[in-house]
């Protein structure tokens, strides 16, 4: 463990006197603030989301022991671990739920909630995971004596009409139906194709791993809802502000079209189902992907989208993927049951992006 320790010109008692400390791991959620040790803290009070805040690490959770740096490498977190992340809300189905306190003190006993460093008071868990990391308050980040938070870096939210470029929307019945590895896939080969794909990512929890997959994958440009301030979207009322405002920034740079993936499912704690619901966000998109772990899965998306959209494009997906078609049985199901086009990211993705190709050239002839 590396702390370090400098005391300054005392002008109160000996512990209310200035420290500085030398963390040992920088968590993603605060990679936009771009901080560097020596950090000041000050002791905590009434708290926001988005604070950043100096912890350190009392109890490992060696089911979920690692933690994803600014770097986005996963390092294991070790007990006296100096760590500094973020105070946020998160609603898992797969992993932990909770929330952030109201007030804090040194001292303070809090919980690590996700490997980007999300901090707060677990409220559940997921049983094959047991309690998460456990992490002591140290302070919050400070810089002259001012507190840190996400929104103080945040990129601002833009209300001007939406730009005329094509969105392609990827959605998913649940965490873990396939999304980022789709998005991968059609970055992937489109880029070798010579196009322009700019990704990003509108829901979900602060980690770097989705976003740095897209850029890896050939996305020239990608941002996602960490970059407006948000350690996640559980408390947002709607997520059209934020959708739409990933669109105006991306559509710098005039890409041949825009990659959105949505995170988590349709349903559940980050509000995907607000863009899904907006009509005039919806209907500046071209098309909706669905990827799904199951045939249940795909009745319900397809049965939902129906009842809460007005715009027809957007009242079912022009495409399904996912484990659901990681069996060729799974696709024939989707195609002869439901009239939707249905391939694999890994062994039909030649059909996944001839399908989107033939979406796309209306626009890219006119473009």
């Amino acid at each position: 463990m590396k702390e370090q320790a400098l005391f300054f010109k005392k002008t109160a008692a000996p512990e209310e006197a200035q420290r500085a400390y030398a963390p040992d791991v920088y968590a993603s959620s605060v990679a936009r603030m771009e901080l560097q040790a020596p950090l000041s803290v000050v002791p905590g009070g009434e708290c926001d989301e988005g604070d950043v805040v100096l912890v350190r690490v009392t109890e490992v959770n060696t089911a979920y022991p690692t933690v994803e740096t600014t770097e986005v490498k996963e390092v294991v977190l070790e007990r006296g671990n100096l760590l500094v992340g973020v105070l946020g809300n998160r609603k898992a189905l797969r992993g932990f739920s909770g929330r952030p306190p109201l007030y804090l003190r040194p001292g303070s006993s809090l919980h690590l909630l996700n490997k980007g460093g999300v901090i707060g008071e677990c409220t559940a868990f997921n049983r094959d995971l047991g309690w998460p990391a456990r992490v002591e308050y140290i302070g919050t980040v400070a810089i002259d004596g001012r507190p840190l938070n996400l929104k103080h870096r945040a990129l601002s939210l833009i209300e001007s009409p939406l730009p005329s470029v094509p969105v392609i929307l990827v959605m998913g019945t649940c965490m873990n139906a396939g999304k980022t590895t789709v998005c991968k896939q059609i970055l992937r080969l489109f880029s070798e194709k010579g196009f322009t794909v700019h990704g990003g990512k509108v829901a979900g929890v602060a980690c770097l791993q989705d976003t740095q997959g897209m850029r890896q994958a050939g996305a020239k440009k990608v941002l996602s809802f960490m970059d407006f301030g948000l350690p996640s979207t559980t408390e947002v009322e709607s997520l059209v502000p934020v959708a739409r405002s990933l669109v105006h920034y991306l559509a710098e740079g005039k890409p041949d079209f825009i990659l959105l993936e949505m995170g988590d499912g349709i349903l559940g704690g980050y509000q995907v189902a607000s863009v899904f619901e907006n009509t005039e966000f919806m209907e500046t998109s071209l098309c909706s992907i669905l990827c799904a772990n199951d045939l249940m899965g795909v009745w319900g998306a397809v049965q939902w989208m129906n009842q809460h959209s007005s715009v027809p494009h957007a009242r079912r997906p022009a495409l399904v993927s996912g484990p659901v078609t990681d069996s060729g049985e799974g696709i024939r199901y989707i195609e002869d049951h439901f009239g939707i086009t249905a391939a694999n990211a890994f062994d039909s993705a030649g059909k996944m992006c001839t399908f989107l190709l033939e979406s796309l050239m209306p626009w890219l002839k006119s473009a």
